[in-house]
């Protein structure tokens, strides 16, 4: 596995397999709409960090490098395809995205579905702790938990 900053070219094949996740059905996101995200994300210089398998990418990390609290990094999204998950791939990419975020602050932020129980206990295993909830922020009746973590 390879992981490297995402290209214009990258994204309709990387939107195609988000759009499949279950996270993003929930959310109404569709393939349209996730490349159409991603391509501004790029143009703005947003971080997109990808890794890539030999059949092509299977993860994903969107990040904001500064500006949450003016204290620290804001982790946007982190998927991982089914197909790759369980394999190390998370982990990966959420290192790469704490060296990323560690060079710009001293903390980083995130924020997990209330729903979404293997991503909380994923992200407590990596050392982040839950910081608050934002009720019903995005979608009515799911709560948005944030996350914290110093970095240095």
């Amino acid at each position: 596995m390879e992981l490297r900053a995402a290209a214009a070219a990258d994204l309709p094949a990387l939107a195609e397999g988000l759009a499949r996740l279950p996270l993003m059905i929930r959310y109404g996101r569709s393939a349209a709409r996730l490349a159409a995200d991603l391509e501004a994300a790029l143009g703005r210089g947003d971080g997109l960090l990808l890794a890539v398998e030999p059949r092509g990418v299977v993860g994903l990390a969107w990040f904001l490098r500064q500006g949450t609290f003016g204290l620290g990094a804001y982790l946007r999204l982190m998927a991982v395809l089914p197909e790759a998950q369980a394999r190390g791939v998370g982990a990966a990419l959420l290192a790469a995205f704490e060296d990323e975020a560690a060079a710009a602050g001293a903390h980083a932020f995130l924020l997990c579905s209330d729903f979404n129980g293997p991503a909380q206990r994923f992200y407590e295993r990596h050392g982040w702790g839950r910081a608050g909830v934002l009720p019903e922020l995005v979608l009515p009746g799911v709560d948005e938990l944030v996350y914290w973590k110093r970095l240095r």
